[in-house]
C-alpha cells in the first residue's frame, strides 16, 4: 500500500479521532508525499465529513506543506482566474487554491472578478465567496447574490442577506432566514421594522449563566446604532451584577484574564474583568452613553476602595449557600477574598439591586486584629458597619427562574 492510500485507509478509522499518536505518524506522512498527491489527499478529504476533527488537521497539514514545499510563483492572476473558469483546463483545482490565497493582496476590480468567477462555480465556490462578502460586502453583487438566493436558498448565504440586503426583502424572507443561529442578526436588521416583533425567550441561553435577554437587547441596539433611554444600559449592569455575585461561588479565572489574588496583590481590583461587564461597557460604548461610563468608573473605584478598607479592618466573610463548588485544591484564602468582594459589591450597589441578592453574608472579624465583636442577622442590606450576618427575605429565589421578560424594552 503506498503512503497516500494508507493516510486515506487510516484517517477514517474512529481510533484515530481518541489516538494523538496516530494522527501523529499520518502528518508526518503528509509530508512525503508530492504535489500531485497533496492535492488529491485534500480533495478526497473535503468530501469525508465523518472524521472532521482529524480531516481538519490534515487538511491545514496539507496546506502547509503545498505552500512551503511548492509556493504559488505568483503568475499572471488573470491568467489563473481563466484556467479556473475554463473546466477543461484541467487546472481549475489548483487556480481555485491560488485565486483564495492572493484573494486578499488583489486591487478592488480583480477581488470583483474572482468574487464573480467563484459566484458562477460550484457550491464550495459560491459558499467561499459567501464567506468574503459576509465579512465585505459590495452592492455590485446584489443582483447575483440574491439570483443565488432564491434559486438555491443556501445555509451558507443567510448571513449575507440577512445583514446586508434591505430590510424589507429580509422581512419577506424570514420564513427561511429565520434560524437560531441567525436569529441575532435578524434582530439587530429588523428591530425597527414595524411588523417585526423580537421574542426575548429565544435568547434564554442556559449555556451562558451571563446570557440573557436585556444583555441581548443592549446587544442589538448596539450593532443597529440604535438608542436607548437614559439609564437603562446601567441598569441591566447593575442587575447582572446582582445576580453574579449571588450565582458565582468562585472567581473568574482563565480565559478571562482575571486573577483575583494578582488584584489584591497590585492594588488593581476592579469589576470590569467581569466577563458580562466588558460586554456592557462596550454596548454603552457603541451607544454613546459617555456619563454611564463614567458613572461606572466612579462606582467600580468605589468597590476597590471599600474592598481594601474591609480588608485592613480584617473583615471575614462566609456565606452560607447549598452551592458547594469549592474544592479542596481551592485554596481558603482565595475563597475568603473572594467573598468578601462579593459582600464589598453588594455593599455598593443601589439599594433596588441589593434587594436582588438572597444569600447569606455571615461578617467577622478576623482574630489576630484583636477586635472580634459578636455576630448578629439583619435583613437590611449590607452598610460596611460592624459584624453584619446579611439575610435576604421576600427576593427572587434565583434571577433565571423569575426572570421577567415584561420588563424589556422588545
Amino acid at each position: 500500500m503506498d503512503t497516500l492510500n494508507y493516510i486515506l485507509d487510516h484517517y477514517q478509522r474512529m481510533d484515530m479521532q481518541k489516538n494523538a499518536g496516530g494522527r501523529a505518524v499520518l502528518t508526518a506522512l503528509v509530508h512525503t508525499l508530492t504535489k500531485e498527491e497533496l492535492q488529491t489527499l485534500r480533495k478526497k478529504i473535503k468530501r469525508n465529513v465523518l472524521n472532521w476533527h482529524v480531516s481538519t488537521e490534515l487538511c491545514k497539514e496539507v496546506t502547509k506543506v503545498l505552500n512551503k514545499k511548492y509556493p504559488h510563483r505568483n503568475g499572471n492572476i488573470s491568467t489563473v482566474l481563466k484556467q479556473f473558469a475554463d473546466k477543461k483546463s484541467g487546472k481549475v483545482a489548483e487556480a481555485r487554491v491560488e485565486l483564495r490565497d492572493r484573494y486578499g493582496k488583489q486591487s478592488f476590480q480583480m477581488q470583483r472578478k474572482i468574487l464573480k468567477a467563484m459566484l458562477a462555480a460550484s457550491k464550495q465556490d459560491r459558499i467561499w465567496a459567501y464567506k468574503q462578502l459576509e465579512k465585505a460586502w459590495d452592492d455590485y453583487f446584489f443582483e447575483d447574490v440574491k439570483k443565488l438566493w432564491e434559486q438555491h436558498r443556501e445555509e451558507a448565504c443567510i448571513a449575507v442577506v440577512s445583514k446586508h440586503f434591505p430590510t424589507d426583502y429580509v422581512y419577506d424572507n424570514l420564513p427561511w432566514l429565520d434560524t437560531n443561529d441567525n436569529y441575532f442578526y435578524l434582530c439587530v436588521k429588523l428591530v425597527h421594522h414595524p411588523s417585526f416583533k423580537i421574542d426575548a425567550r429565544r435568547f434564554i441561553n442556559t449555556s451562558h449563566t451571563w446570557w440573557w435577554p436585556d444583555l441581548a437587547y443592549l446587544h442589538i441596539m448596539a450593532k443597529s446604532k440604535s438608542k436607548v433611554e437614559p439609564g437603562v444600559a446601567t441598569k441591566v449592569l447593575y442587575k447582572y451584577m446582582a445576580f453574579y455575585i449571588q450565582n458565582t461561588t468562585l472567581p473568574p479565572r482563565a480565559p478571562f484574564q482575571y486573577d483575583l489574588p494578582d488584584q489584591i496583590q497590585d492594588k488593581t481590583l476592579s469589576t470590569k474583568y467581569f466577563e458580562f461587564v466588558s460586554f456592557v461597557l462596550w454596548c454603552m460604548g457603541e451607544l454613546g452613553l459617555v456619563e454611564e461610563l463614567l458613572a461606572f468608573e466612579v462606582w467600580d473605584k468605589k468597590v476597590k476602595s471599600l474592598f481594601f478598607k474591609h480588608l485592613k479592618e480584617g473583615l471575614m466573610i462566609h456565606v452560607d449557600t447549598e452551592d458547594r463548588t469549592w474544592h479542596s485544591w481551592d485554596p481558603e484564602d482565595l475563597r475568603d477574598s473572594w467573598n468578601l468582594l462579593r459582600y464589598t459589591i453588594a455593599e455598593c450597589l443601589p439599594e433596588e439591586f441589593r434587594q436582588l441578592i438572597k444569600i447569606k453574608f455571615n461578617v467577622s472579624v478576623d482574630p489576630e486584629s484583636g477586635q472580634i465583636r459578636e455576630q448578629r442577622e439583619t435583613s437590611e442590606a449590607p452598610t460596611g458597619q460592624e459584624n453584619v450576618s446579611i439575610r435576604r427575605t421576600e427576593v427572587l429565589n434565583n434571577l433565571i427562574a423569575e426572570f421577567d421578560l415584561e420588563e424589556l424594552p422588545f
